[in-house]
């Protein structure tokens, strides 16, 4: 499996984890310019719009899945979420950005709520 397909594979595992968990997926692999969301989400029950980021790593691969979502890729999803939330009801909708963590092919499955 390349590393595309394995990525591919973790956002789709990642967004039936969400459905199944109370969540209402809004968008796929969404763009503003150079740069994109994994998922974007509503939480039924708060109504809080979340900004997903999928790190899926396979057997062997090194340190946790979210240590890769370093200060500049949090830039970059700040700045694409405020363009979603521009153009999708404005700024003062709640939100919050998760990151989720897949693990195969064992399909484990982490879900960091509010991880920065």
């Amino acid at each position: 499996m390349t590393a595309a397909e394995t990525g591919k594979r973790g956002e789709k595992l990642a967004a039936r984890f969400l459905r199944r968990n109370g969540y209402r997926i809004l968008a796929c692999n969404w763009r503003a310019h150079r740069y994109e969301i994994d998922i974007v989400a509503r939480e039924k029950r708060t109504g809080t719009v979340v900004f997903v980021e999928v790190k899926t790593r396979t057997a062997g691969s090194y340190g946790r899945p979210a240590d890769a979502v370093d200060r500049n890729k949090q830039r970059f999803l700040r700045l694409a979420a405020e363009n979603w939330l521009l153009r999708n009801g404005g700024l003062e909708q709640p939100a919050r950005f998760d990151v989720i963590e897949v693990l195969l092919p064992e399909q484990t499955i982490n879900q960091i709520v509010n991880a920065f």
